[in-house]
């Protein structure tokens, strides 16, 4: 019989393999890219699929091992047809959404463009008119991606379960049940609070923009294409310095100080935008070991600052994994605690300590009051916006006929509290990434800044890699956050930190 250890020498080349095409698809999206990501996507996809290999996470004696290749293999076990209608259109959409650029005006520009002008112009035209753009990707994909939103579902039902959404929570280890009540829990106990952010940011978007008092706030008036993150007040004391800061030497800085070298890391990463590249931002391991590296697109900004030090933390945590564990624990507990990771870090962009000491801003601008007030409203933004994500995304895989752009709106309106625009596009509700490369996954990062919270209410910095990294996956996420904590996961510290 197959053991473990043979289990992981015949995987261990393929995921590495698959990372390491995947990679170079991110960071030039050309044909010959596409096709190799497809050829290595499909291996690791098809050895993962093998019933023989599925037996052993059914039988082996090794908990932890058994655990994570039962959940790595039991989504695989599908018609070996699905397998590859999945895969190919999943790598095929990618690519296409690697390579789009938004038509604005006569030219095509990228997100970071995009992104600029929803920050700062005053034109509200202009502004109106870059929304609109970023929206055509949705067209785009839109009809392909309901075809794999059907494979996904007729896979997953092969498999026994209600459609992909449920699967991947079970696979995820995450109570669809405890889920919700959590997301139910949060909106009931921040409301108060987010209902008075969401009165103070449209009197601040008014006051920027020159709005009329009866004119309603439209998406575009909003600074983030999604609604993901908050407008700054006018007084933003970071406002006009944070474009000054070297990103990469304050991170630099700032992970030396807590003995983490990111050297090495951000050698082997590709850092700053170009055509054809993915125009987000990702950390990937490949191989599970040294070869750690991250794709951002960054330009001198607040975002960008912030974004680096999340995927630099990501970058961290498998960087402080015990490299003597076996390969298939050596990995973060679950989704959601490397993304804690990442949230823990990603906060400092507006900390005092991180401001003065490793950004080099001066004193009264790094320790100014509403830098906390800013995060806390960024943080109730992010709330509202997860709150759609993983709402719409369980609609989406319930119901992929019903009027998706309906459920979509619906849900901004709710719990965004964003006026839905005249003359919304047919794809409007496909134009998140995530729907392709990433689905049921957003929760995690709501996850994450709750556990963030938790970890930093009751675990010194300097404790964390020992306590909470080195153990990878060789603990369950639930036993490892009491474990570090001395709680169960739960909102107390996070609904603190909003407060």
């Amino acid at each position: 019989m197959t053991t473990l250890a043979e289990v992981e020498q015949q995987l261990a080349p393929l995921e590495a393999a698959a990372y390491e095409a995947g990679w170079q698809l991110a960071i030039d999206a050309n044909d010959a890219n596409q096709a190799a990501a497809l050829v290595a996507n499909l291996a690791y996809e098809k050895a993962l699929g093998a019933p023989a290999l599925h037996a052993v996470a059914l039988d082996a004696d090794d908990d932890a091992r058994r655990d994570v290749l039962r959940l790595m293999t039991t989504p695989r076990q599908r018609p070996a047809a699905l397998t590859e209608s999945i895969v190919t259109l999943e790598t095929a959409l990618y690519a296409r959404l690697t390579t789009f650029r938004a038509p604005l005006r006569g030219s095509d520009v990228g997100d970071n463009e995009l992104d600029a002008i929803l920050l700062s112009s005053s034109d509200v035209a202009l502004r109106e008119d870059a929304w609109r753009a970023s929206r055509v990707v949705g067209d785009v994909v839109s009809d392909d991606l309901l075809t794999l939103v059907g494979l996904r579902n007729e896979a997953a039902r092969a498999l026994g379960f209600r459609d992909h959404y449920a699967m991947a929570l079970e696979t995820q280890e995450i109570d669809e049940s405890w889920l919700f009540r959590l997301l139910d829990d949060l909106d009931v106990a921040l409301a108060p609070a987010w209902l008075a952010e969401r009165a103070a940011i449209d009197v601040d978007v008014r006051e920027r923009l020159a709005l009329s008092p009866d004119e309603p706030i439209r998406p575009w008036h909003l600074f983030d294409r999604f609604f993901q993150d908050a407008p700054t007040p006018s007084a933003d004391p970071l406002e006009g310095v944070a474009s000054t800061v070297d990103i990469l030497a304050a991170c630099r800085r700032y992970f030396a100080d807590l003995g983490h070298d990111v050297d090495p890391i951000l050698a082997r990463s590709d850092l700053y935008p170009r055509e054809g590249k993915n125009q987000h931002a990702f950390q990937v391991t490949v191989g599970r070991g040294d070869d750690i590296r991250t794709l951002c697109n960054i330009e001198p900004s607040l975002r960008w600052l912030e974004t680096t030090l999340h995927e630099l933390g990501h970058a961290v945590y498998d960087q402080s994994i015990d490299p003597s564990l076996p390969w298939l624990v050596r990995v973060p507990a679950h989704i959601f605690t490397t993304e804690a990771i990442a949230m823990y870090h990603g906060r400092k962009g507006r900390d005092g300590t991180f401001l003065e000491r490793y950004a080099g801003l001066p004193a009264s601008v790094a320790h100014d009051p509403l830098n906390s007030s800013i995060t806390r409203r960024n943080l109730h933004v992010f709330v509202a916006w997860v709150q759609v994500m993983a709402r719409f995304e369980r609609a989406l895989y319930a119901d992929p006929r019903a009027d998706l752009n309906a459920t979509w709106w619906a849900l901004v309106e709710r719990f965004q509290r964003v006026t839905r625009p005249d003359g919304d596009r047919p794809g409007e509700w496909a134009t998140k990434m995530h729907l392709v490369a990433a689905p049921v996954y957003y929760h995690n990062y709501l996850l994450g800044e709750i556990c963030a919270s938790q970890l930093a209410a009751t675990v010194p910095s300097a404790e964390l890699r020992e306590r909470f990294l080195a153990p990878g996956r060789s603990l369950r996420w639930d036993a490892l956050v009491e474990k570090v904590t001395g709680l169960p996961l739960g909102v107390a510290a996070f609904v603190q930190d909003l407060s």
